[in-house]
């Protein structure tokens, strides 16, 4: 813990500090020596304690980690910043788990994480944002200038493209003479559901402004996302003659988001995304939302993997099962990266039989794989259906159940529960 570019604290529920790495002793500038046995609130009294015990108590009780705040506009404890920035940003800002530790000794450890540089980045792109806003209302009669500075697009009732300005052309990279009498659909880029277009067109039709975001392709296939609002422009009759569309590039926007959800070794969804999504549905409890199947795998003998070769062979068993778990699954299912070699995956409405049949040949794909010529590699799958109503902490009971006794069974297999 002391050679990682975080901080790391072990307290308890009376706040004492039994463990303090190198990288807090660095940026606070309190020893370990002064910090080990006293508690936290002496360091620093002015912290929320009866939200922090609450977060600790809960990663206890349910043997997972909690955020202290997922907001990163607030920091944890005040550490000022090394880095020489032109930004006003003089406090570092923190990402904060509470992880269990000790359970028994009601300990849990902290991890600090600096994201100082992706809050600056949010900061700037909110800034651009508000610019081109204010933009838009500045020059909302002056033609010439919209045009070099809106994304704009006309098109027929029927979806053929009767004009565009030049900032559009600019940023699609498409000549506007080409783009003139061809289908808007040449922008899609086959990653949004037909469901989106279709109750798209449904709302456009019916005379209502349809406002969303899009994820769209370039001349040169590369993949830009865009928030558009399409108004449909009615002639004296009332029937629609033409639909004007402005939008506006969140490109950048989406790939911040996108990292706040993605586990940067295997690319698939991290925890934090997929604790969101069964809250959500804990939450609203939705029909559509609620009919799943929830299962979790563990990669058998993973740490012996490790031992054996090494934490880079390691990493690549775990790409390469992300991998052979995103292709094998359909577009509604959802898989996410639960912690070390776990998994866990939402199989969207399917009945048990579905679920059982794709795990199956999800298990059987990942025992074929080799790693590096040599290493076999398998998975242990625990199931269990969604019960509408029921709390989730009582699905994931059930499911860590079914994967317990199918490591125990020999491994290399699915139990359902």
């Amino acid at each position: 813990l002391d050679s990682l570019e975080n901080g790391h604290m072990i307290i308890d529920t009376n706040f004492i500090i039994t463990y303090w790495n190198r990288w807090l002793s660095i940026n606070t500038q309190i020893n370990k020596e002064d910090a080990i046995g006293k508690s936290l609130k002496e360091l620093y009294p002015e912290l929320n304690y009866s939200v922090l015990l609450r977060k600790i108590k809960t990663a206890l009780q349910l043997g997972t980690p909690s955020f202290y705040d997922a907001n990163s506009s607030t920091k944890f404890i005040p550490i000022n910043r090394n880095k020489v920035t032109t930004s006003s940003l003089k406090l570092m800002q923190q990402q904060v788990t509470i992880t269990p530790y000790i359970v028994e000794q009601s300990r849990v450890m902290i991890s600090i994480y600096d994201i100082s540089e992706l809050y600056e980045t949010k900061l700037s792109l909110q800034k651009e944002v508000e610019s081109v806003k204010h933009l838009n209302r500045v020059l909302e009669f002056d033609q010439d200038v919209i045009d070099k500075n809106i994304m704009i697009m006309k098109s027929s009732p029927s979806g053929i493209i009767t004009s565009v300005s030049s900032r559009f052309c600019q940023f699609f990279e498409y000549e506007k003479e080409f783009l003139i009498g061809k289908k808007a659909s040449i922008l899609k880029s086959g990653k949004i559901p037909e469901s989106i277009y279709k109750g798209m067109w449904s709302k456009l039709n019916n005379k209502h402004i349809w406002a969303g975001e899009i994820e769209n392709r370039d001349a040169n296939g590369q993949d830009k996302w865009v928030q558009s609002r399409i108004t449909p422009i009615l002639g004296d009759n009332g029937d629609i003659i033409e639909f004007n569309a402005v939008y506006q590039d969140i490109t950048n926007e989406k790939l911040l988001q996108q990292l706040y959800i993605t586990d940067p070794l295997t690319k698939l969804y991290n925890r934090a995304y997929f604790d969101g999504l069964m809250s959500d549905i804990s939450k609203h409890q939705r029909k559509a939302d609620t009919d799943f199947i929830l299962a979790i795998t563990d990669i058998d003998h993973f740490k012996s993997i490790n031992d054996n070769y090494g934490h880079q062979v390691g990493d690549e068993v775990l790409k390469k099962s992300a991998q052979i778990m995103k292709n094998s699954l359909r577009i509604k299912d959802v898989v996410a990266r639960w912690g070390g070699e776990e998994f866990v995956i939402m199989l969207n409405r399917a009945t048990i039989e579905e679920a059982t049949n794709i795990i199956e040949k999800l298990r059987v794909k990942i025992e074929q794989t080799t790693i590096q010529d040599s290493i076999k590699i398998t998975c242990s799958f625990g199931l269990t259906k969604y019960i509408l109503g029921e709390d989730t902490h009582n699905t994931f009971k059930r499911v860590d159940d079914a994967l317990y006794e199918a490591k125990n069974s020999g491994r290399n297999r699915s139990v359902i529960k």
